[in-house]
């Protein structure tokens, strides 16, 4: 994981949710057998975690946020990089 680490660093990205502009730290990390998932804070605390599956569509690993919320921060994170 090291290399996905100095490939994929940290990075942030503004999402609006609930009508707040929100800074949303995003960590990108890999499973075990090397699928990239997105690790995504918000003021210190885990918000979710998500991932674009092989169609492009971003899907929720973990969180409660809904799949308006996690399409809005997978195009964030889509922009950044």
């Amino acid at each position: 994981m090291g290399d996905l680490d100095s490939q994929n660093p940290e990075f942030e990205i503004q999402v609006n949710i609930d009508g707040t502009e929100k800074t949303v730290l995003v960590k990108p990390e890999e499973t075990s057998d090397g699928v990239v998932y997105y690790n995504c804070m918000f003021e210190g605390k885990q918000l979710s975690e998500i991932r674009e599956d092989v169609k492009g569509e971003w899907e929720q690993l973990w969180g409660n946020l809904t799949p308006a919320k996690v399409n809005a921060i997978g195009k964030a994170i889509n922009a950044k990089q």
